[in-house]
């Protein structure tokens, strides 16, 4: 119990902290799909009134990803994202962003570098459980559950699985949105590998590029070190990666860590970083912005065809 307070404690402060409208703005809640930033009148009406029955509920993170990204950019690129997802959509909203995850980089390779926060496998499932069923309680009838950070990814699928067949029975969907982080990954991979741009690693080109796109003030989400901070260097050439990624594809498998195949023989540098993020770009953060917005909503729009489409049958 006394996990489940702290973490939501600090779940809480996550979102004070990245709720903040700016100073001397009109803001129409019409235009709000964020639903800590709506009053209850406000989504009673976005329900019943505007038809917005859809709800994004996702999961981001707080861990070292290199000296030069803040910690939380798990839970910065998952609100951003899934706004404009939810705009997109048209019939969705966004529910708060969760700032934890299972496994946080720093906290589970026992380094001395603070920061990270995580949690316990079958708490993390209980925490997606409790969100789940605390949206469809708010009415929702679509619910799309997903998660930007690698640990966890399992316990959201259990969860989604066990509710859907809980709530099927009241009208309400849960759905396992794996694009947002697998297809997602893998696609921008392929970006930069057609880009002729350094693939990947944690805390590189993928996030300290996209996170350069969406923050509001330079230096606020990447500190200016980002183009000669030091980085673990990868022992495959892009050739070597596609090759990998393709045997990958026709097996059938899933992409592993944000690392690639490492050169054991190169200096080791442990700031949580594994790739080089020296090249990244605004330019470049809004492509992998565009990859992990469409592809979400492809495959929701696909999921749910796909259930109508099985409960017509039925």
């Amino acid at each position: 119990m006394k996990t489940l307070v702290s973490s939501a404690v600090l779940m809480l402060a996550s979102i004070v902290a990245f709720a903040q409208p700016p100073r001397n703005v009109s803001v129409n809640p019409k235009d709000i799909v964020e639903l800590e930033l709506l009053t209850h009148p406000e989504v009673y009406d976005k329900i019943h009134k505007e038809g917005k029955t859809s709800v994004l509920v996702i999961t981001g993170g707080t861990e070292e990803r290199g000296p030069h990204d803040v910690l939380g950019g798990h839970t910065i690129m998952s609100r951003h994202r899934g706004a404009e997802i939810a705009k997109r959509l048209g019939n969705a909203l966004l529910a708060p962003v969760l700032p934890i995850a299972v496994a946080a980089t720093g906290l589970r390779e026992n380094t001395d570098q603070p920061g990270g926060v995580q949690m316990p496998a079958d708490v993390f499932k209980q925490v997606q459980l409790a969100m789940i069923d605390s949206m469809a309680m708010n009415g929702f009838k679509d619910i799309f559950v997903m998660g930007d950070h690698g640990g966890g990814q399992a316990q959201i699928k259990e969860a989604v699985d066990e509710m859907d067949k809980k709530l099927s029975a009241k009208g309400v969907h849960v759905y396992f949105i794996s694009d947002f982080y697998q297809k997602t990954h893998d696609d921008v991979d392929m970006y930069m590998f057609e880009h002729k741009l350094p693939i990947g690693g944690h805390g590189a080109m993928m996030e300290t590029s996209e996170m350069l796109y969406e923050e509001p003030v330079p230096g606020m989400y990447v500190r200016p070190i980002y183009k000669t901070v030091p980085f673990n260097a990868t022992g495959q050439t892009p050739e070597q990666w596609k090759a990998a990624r393709d045997a990958r594809a026709a097996g059938g498998g899933q992409r592993g860590g944000r690392g690639r195949g490492q050169d054991p023989n190169a200096p080791r540098v442990n700031n949580g970083l594994t790739g080089d993020p020296h090249p990244s770009t605004k330019e470049i953060g809004k492509a992998v912005f565009e990859i992990g917005v469409n592809n979400t909503v492809a495959e929701i729009k696909k999921q749910m065809a796909d259930k109508r489409g099985s409960t017509q049958q039925n």
